[in-house]
């Protein structure tokens, strides 16, 4: 039945986009999706109509539904059949479409990438990043195999189209080389055509005021540099985010002022370096949502720039790593004596992390590994101190949130 579904709105869907014609924006990358596609729509939601697939999965079925505008139909027959006659009608009649369309195209499993641009044909193509330890590798070969499924979204692109690539990923770099489109890249590292400066204008740590951090920083493009503020995120994961909705508000017209402007009020999606006063006066870092080693190692160094009296990290289980397992768990810990003073971790992944803290010359004293997440939330509550910062960052399956939601104010 799902199969016959699916196949009904993926010939519907395809129809409604050769009669509208909107422009079609594609994200893929192993870190910050979501996070690049709330950007661009805060960029873009005052000069036109758009959309993107915020509330549908982002594989399989979540496509051909952003497509119709439609929220999926579960178990219900009833409803699936709604939403085919709601297709139909978009293609008989003329209704008011959306002029930009924004998807996130998520890979999980081999031909994801494939069965997607089957439904849909972006005209601009973004790749956040790949990293060296790419989450889902489970499912694929190598890292080398999932990166080609991932870089078929830019593959894709005609020649008249876009590309937007994080050029401080070498992966992305040498998938750079050869492709149709235009590239705009952009980062950190000279030679991108977007380019972020130092964060806070050169300060080396970033402070914490009146309760809210916030980041300062500058964004330069065709010989123009424009400060940005961004109040309510934290992290070079979310620099990178500015960047690539930069590179789209410029593709669509916009100035760096006016970018700037509008990502003001951009604020990071829940469980993506979200920020929370907790109890004890003490700041929570809530990173939930999910983890693998480049947005493990990203938040650890944000932790770590903090200038702040006690940093505590809570971390758990970075799953789905497959061969990377144990080589991206022991990357991480030998990272955290450098960002923070207590260790707390949880499943059976993570003891490698607290072993490698260990030897990386944190004090035994100060890690405290859990097979048991209601222990280590005991514990925390006993070990928590007036304005200490605590990052809280696990994969999904390990359910981290339930730290958060004991700690909040």
């Amino acid at each position: 039945m799902r199969y016959i579904i699916i196949k009904i709105l993926n010939i519907l869907s395809k129809k409604i986009l050769v009669k509208y014609n909107p422009v079609v924006v594609g994200i893929t990358g192993s870190v910050g999706k979501s996070s690049v596609k709330k950007a661009i729509c805060e960029v873009l939601k005052d000069k036109y109509k758009i959309a993107s697939n915020e509330n549908y999965c982002k594989t399989d079925i979540g496509i051909p539904l952003a497509i119709i505008g439609a929220e999926s139909g579960g178990r219900s027959v009833v409803k699936w059949i709604k939403i085919i006659f709601l297709a139909v009608k978009m293609i008989i009649k003329k209704v008011e479409y959306l002029e930009i369309l924004i998807l996130e195209m998520g890979v999980d499993r081999p031909d994801d990438m494939k069965k997607m641009l089957e439904i849909v044909k972006p005209n601009v193509g973004i790749l956040t990043n790949i990293g060296k330890f790419p989450p889902h590798t489970k499912y694929f070969k190598n890292a080398k195999h999932i990166a080609k499924e991932k870089s078929l979204l830019i593959k894709s692109l005609k020649k008249k189209d876009i590309a937007i690539l994080n050029c401080d990923d070498d992966i992305i770099k040498d998938l750079s080389e050869n492709i149709r489109p235009e590239i705009i890249s952009y980062g950190f590292n000279d030679g991108s055509i977007i380019k972020a400066g130092e964060i806070f204008s050169g300060d080396k740590k970033w402070k914490i005021e009146s309760g809210l951090i916030g980041m300062s920083f500058k964004i330069s493009y065709n010989g123009t540099t424009v400060p940005f503020r961004l109040p309510y995120a934290l992290g070079r994961g979310q620099v990178y985010t500015a960047l690539a909705a930069s590179a789209v508000g410029i593709h669509f017209g916009y100035n760096l002022v006016e970018i700037s402007e509008k990502l003001s009020n951009y604020s990071p999606l829940p469980g993506r370096m979200s920020l929370i006063k907790g109890i004890n006066n003490a700041l929570i870092i809530d990173d939930t949502f999910n983890s693998n080693p480049a947005s493990a190692t990203s938040a650890l160094e944000t932790l770590g720039k903090l200038d702040v009296k006690r940093k505590i990290a809570v971390l758990g289980d970075m799953l789905e790593l497959g061969e990377y397992c144990e080589r991206g768990h022991s990357e991480i810990g030998k990272l955290v004596p450098k960002s923070a003073d207590l260790l707390f971790t949880y499943g059976k992944r993570s003891k490698i992390i607290s072993k490698q803290a260990e030897k990386s010359g944190m004090k035994k004293d100060n890690i405290f590994h859990f097979d048991d997440l209601d222990d280590l939330i005991k514990l925390l509550k006993n070990k928590i101190k007036s304005d200490d910062v605590i990052l809280v960052k696990g994969s999904r399956a390990m359910r981290m949130e339930r730290v958060v939601a004991e700690f909040i104010k």
